[in-house]
């Protein structure tokens, strides 16, 4: 069967290992034909609701064995899914309803009841098991029979199959569109790279808004490997965590260095059979090389791999670590291309950097690099440029902002962000929205956020605000909380009748830096 979407890697190998193992959640479990088989059902409702090709379907719930089967009836629609972090405040889930497009919304649980109560607009059709309080003219039941709609279009794999929105610096979230083409692109190499087997036990820890997932998922459900869904109410503790892998007898651990500190330091691994895991891979912040070593003395026997990347470009580089540095000011490298990649560094004169000692700006070249920002061609054309080397013939490649630098051995090794995004638990985020966010509140004249290093949470946040009068800070903390991800809002707060400025008359954030260490480390939010 030849694989033009996302969802023929499903139904692939479900026709060929119907009663394998596909996904389990606890004590449920389904094979790849009941995850078909489900995923036909709920295609054909939404197909019956006139969703198809060129649209976008939103889901914000808690992860389930259906909100997986949602994403892959999404996908046969010919539609693309646009996953929300199923923590964000309702406000946030609007935004990114509206701002997608979505005429239709999956949701359960918190969530949904959350949204109830928020009083916002609901999309067109709304999916749920439990109506509650919804509109029930717009609802459609998923705990009764369901329509059987038009037969499913073929699906090109130019059109989109999904949009993750990640912080963005204007105040508002950003949604990285993503074809079927540029997924397997990266999905396929990705799956020989990581050696999976349909043998392998997958966790899936990340929340489906984040990139980590599409290992987690399509690279799984690619060889016919199972998939174990660890729910979001796990991720704060560790010691659950650690006897889910014990108990799914996970093969493949994928998730951001914070929460692998988290399990090495609170887990108490040595009292758990995790001789099971094989692979232990991490992106999304640098791994400190002291709890490097320590993960490495809890799980002696399995393999350590650093991934890099942005939701832009996939993941673009990759190093199994054979050695970690004893010097804990030492950086982890990033490694080298996937295959089918390739990374350019550039100096600030835009001269190609190819050997040790010059830090550059990294671009990434390859089929995998999104197709752009959803509705926003002015950062679109900002971060995805025609190739810098090849102006006589058209070649868009994504600029990282992150700046590189290659060691003797020609291995990559991250040096910083050329902007001011700084990474808070795996998660990218632009001080901007949350100076933005802050701002809208009423009553303030300026707001900086500094961020602080941090070696399990990757960056703390202080927020600094200017303010001529008196302000509420429980309304202002409530009103950050409405609009923001919970992994975005700063830890301390501190109000000023003004900021200090350099020369210039910009915010001096050097000068705040000091303070927001101190601060941080005696008050809290």
């Amino acid at each position: 069967m030849t694989l033009h979407s996302i969802y023929d890697v499903v139904a692939a190998t479900a026709r060929r290992r119907p009663q394998a193992p596909a996904l389990r959640l606890g004590e449920q479990r389904w094979t790849y034909g009941q995850l078909l088989a489900r995923a036909e059902v709920l295609g054909a409702a939404l197909r019956a609701d006139g969703v198809g090709p060129h649209d976008r379907v939103a889901i914000y719930q808690p992860k389930s064995l259906d909100g997986v089967a949602a994403l892959l009836a999404i996908l046969q629609s010919g539609a693309a899914y646009v996953p929300i972090d199923p923590q964000a405040p309702p406000e946030r889930a609007r935004y990114v309803v509206e701002h997608a497009g979505a005429q239709v919304l999956f949701t359960a649980g918190r969530p949904q009841q959350q949204y109830e109560k928020s009083g916002l607009p609901w999309p067109s059709k709304i999916y749920t098991p439990t109506p509650g309080q919804l509109p029930l003219e717009r609802v459609r039941r998923l705990d009764q029979p369901l329509p059987l709609g038009p037969p499913a279009p073929p699906v090109p794999d130019s059109a989109l199959a999904y949009i993750l929105y990640t912080s963005g610096s204007t105040g508002a979230p950003k949604g990285v569109a993503i074809t079927h083409a540029q997924s397997l692109a990266f999905v396929r190499p990705a799956a020989e790279v990581f050696a999976l087997t349909e043998g392998d036990v997958l966790a899936s820890h990340a929340p489906f808004n984040f990139d980590l997932s599409v290992i987690d998922l399509w690279c799984a459900f690619l060889v016919g490997a199972e998939v174990a869904l660890l729910a979001e109410t796990w991720l704060g503790f560790p010691v659950k965590l650690a006897e889910a892998i014990e108990k799914a007898k996970i093969t493949v651990w994928n998730s951001v260095p914070s929460a692998l500190i988290q399990l090495t330091r609170h887990g108490h691994l040595e009292a758990r059979d995790l001789s099971a895991l094989r692979l232990v891979m991490f992106a999304g912040e640098p791994y400190p090389p002291k709890h490097l070593r320590a993960l490495r003395s809890a799980l002696p026997n399995a393999q350590l791999l650093n991934v890099y990347g942005q939701t832009e470009a996939n993941s673009s580089t990759y190093i199994f670590l054979d050695r970690i540095p004893e010097d804990d000011q030492a950086s982890v490298p990033i490694g080298r291309p996937f295959p089918n990649y390739e990374v350019l560094l550039l100096s600030d004169d835009r001269q190609v950097i190819r050997g040790p000692g010059h830090d550059g700006e990294l671009y990434v070249i390859g089929n995998a690099v999104a197709a752009g920002y959803w509705k926003d061609p002015e950062r679109s054309a900002a971060a995805f440029v025609q190739h810098p080397l090849s102006p006589e013939r058209r070649q868009i490649v994504y600029k990282t902002g992150d700046r590189a630098r290659y060691d003797e051995e020609g291995l990559l090794h991250f040096r910083g962000r050329a902007d001011q995004a700084v990474k808070c638990r795996g998660f990218r985020v632009e001080p901007g929205e949350i100076e933005a966010t802050a701002l809208a509140f009423g009553g303030l004249s300026e707001a900086a956020v500094i961020p602080v290093p941090h070696e399990e949470a990757g960056h703390l946040l202080a927020l600094y605000l200017g303010a001529a009068g008196p302000i509420d800070l429980d309304r202002l903390r409530a009103h950050l909380a409405a609009k923001l991800p919970r992994y975005m809002l700063p830890e301390a707060i501190e109000l000023r009748p003004e900021l200090p400025r350099g020369s210039t008359g910009k915010i001096d954030k050097k000068a705040l830096r000091a303070d927001a260490e101190l601060l941080l480390g005696v008050h809290t939010l």
